[in-house]
């Protein structure tokens, strides 16, 4: 396999990771995928078996890590949606916008 030029790989790596940050694009998978049940955002419902976005990014164990560990695993009962990795990384970013100030 031959290896990307120096200079593209950078231009991969910068631009990947400029997407990463894209709440706004988290917000807007979190509204179409999850809102169904949980709460994601102030407005809405949620059921009470499914805790919401609030929740999630106030636990302690929360981090950019552990969110694309769990949302890269099927974990029932939710759905597997299939995220790629930058809509993993997207959601990730908006629950994170999502926590408290400590």
């Amino acid at each position: 396999m031959r290896a990307l030029p120096s200079g593209l790989a950078f231009a991969l790596v910068v631009l990947q990771a400029a997407h990463a940050q894209n709440i706004a694009a988290g917000e807007r998978i979190a509204k179409r995928w999850c809102s169904a049940c949980h709460l994601t955002g102030p407005q809405g419902a949620a059921s009470d078996a499914a805790p919401s976005f609030y929740a999630i990014a106030d636990a302690p164990s929360t981090t950019a890590a552990s969110l694309a560990y769990f949302l890269s695993r099927r974990h029932p009962p939710m759905p597997d949606f299939a995220l790629t990795r930058i809509e993993t990384a997207d959601v990730s970013a908006y629950i994170l916008s999502l926590r408290k100030p400590r």
